[in-house]
């Protein structure tokens, strides 16, 4: 079909301001992501690999805090990923540093053991309007190898999330631990809009070395069920709780006095008719 000379000039003119306009779309779209790693080479592969293909990534931000594994050799064989070495920061400080290098508005925070799920930024991105922050779910895949059992456990709890980088780059974040929930505490301080979406469209593999989480120091059963938290950890939690109050006296109480009761009282249940029927009382 031919188009008047006119026509045509309009047409291409069209076009080309539609091009334009779409790439400035995808520019204002793009997210710089921060992933902070050590040892991490196990997942790391995928977990980068899900954000290539879920998230429109302009750079992918990673803080080490000194790899002696094959974790800087895997990150350094993707294209969009910059590296930075940093054994000298805390967990909150790596968080800090990731946001002051990321340069785009919206930002993804990210553990590298977790790989997401098909899906995933298009179930996010609905409810980023309105919001400074957007916390999805994740399934914890706990695996445990011990001498006489091998057993596979998940549940859902809160995890990635994308946020607004503009607060954080003023926030204080020279803890250990809590560095997530104190920037939460910090956006409601400020009055920002954080939104918590159940979408459970990650899968989180925590490290578990015989029955003991590597980040932290606790042993766990293969239910999965905390059974020892070694005291510099607690210590370190517990004034992270109180300067911050994250949690009450009364929530306090009830951790130190109804676990052990629950826990007693399942000890028994799972043995009382075992019992009964060994010395024929049944």
């Amino acid at each position: 079909m031919l188009f008047p000379l006119s026509n045509k000039s309009r047409l291409a003119k069209f076009f080309n301001t539609y091009v334009s306009n779409l790439g400035q779309m995808t520019e204002q779209e793009l997210m710089d992501v921060i992933i902070r790693t050590k040892n991490s080479e196990q997942f790391l592969q995928e977990c980068l690999q899900s954000v290539l293909e879920e998230i429109p990534v302009r750079q992918i931000i990673i803080i080490d805090a000194g790899s002696i594994d094959g974790t800087l050799k895997i990150a350094s064989s993707f294209d969009k990923v910059r590296v930075y070495v940093r054994p000298d920061l805390n967990m909150g400080q790596a968080t800090k540093y990731g946001f002051t290098v990321a340069e785009t508005e919206w930002v993804v925070s990210l553990d590298s053991d977790i790989i997401l799920k098909k899906g995933w930024f298009d179930d996010m991105k609905p409810h980023m309007e309105n919001a400074d922050a957007v916390e999805g779910c994740k399934i914890d895949h706990y695996l445990f190898n011990v001498k006489d059992d091998t057993t596979k456990s998940s549940y859902g709890r809160i995890g990635q999330t994308i946020l607004r980088r503009e607060p954080i780059l003023d926030m204080d974040l020279d803890v250990q631990v809590g560095e997530d929930t104190l920037i939460k505490i910090n956006f409601d301080k400020q009055g920002k809009n954080w939104r918590k979406v159940p979408n459970f469209l990650a899968d989180h593999y925590p490290r578990i070395e015989n029955t003991t989480y590597r980040r932290t120091g606790m042993i766990l059963r293969p239910k999965p069920q905390v059974i020892y938290i070694p005291k510099e950890y607690q210590i370190t939690e517990a004034r992270f709780a109180r300067k911050y109050n994250t949690i009450t006296k009364r929530e306090i109480f009830k951790r130190l006095l109804v676990v052990p009761i629950y826990e007693a009282y399942w000890t028994f249940k799972k043995s009382f008719w075992f019992t009964l029927a060994y010395f024929r009382l049944i």
